[in-house]
């Protein structure tokens, strides 16, 4: 993690990354429900990212290729057809050894 920002800025950046590794398929079963449990307590510091860990947490076990599509459409039945989801595919998903670090910045 950067130390530029403020709290609240590296906070957005670790929320982004995690959501990114669970996008991108980059964990293995164990790490991704690992994650997904720690961050089902997490108060998440935007809406956006609220509404795409709610999205992830409703798909089924699906190939990683196969998660944007799916992604896209829950989140439009969520009722937000809007929502900008290409960050979350666009730049490289954190290695399972950065997780800590990142949980650390919430």
């Amino acid at each position: 993690m950067s130390a530029d920002g403020g709290p609240r800025e590296r906070r957005i950046a670790a929320e982004r990354q995690l959501l990114a590794a669970l996008c991108q398929g980059s964990l293995d079963e164990e790490r991704r429900e690992e994650l997904l449990r720690r961050l089902d307590k997490h108060t998440f510091a935007t809406p956006d990212h609220e509404v795409v860990f709610r999205a992830l947490r409703k798909l089924p076990t699906i190939k990683p290729e196969r998660v944007r599509e799916t992604l896209a459409a829950t989140v439009t039945r969520m009722g937000f057809p809007d929502a900008d989801l290409n960050i979350y595919f666009e730049r490289h998903a954190p290695v399972e050894e950065n997780l800590a670090d990142l949980l650390r910045e919430l």
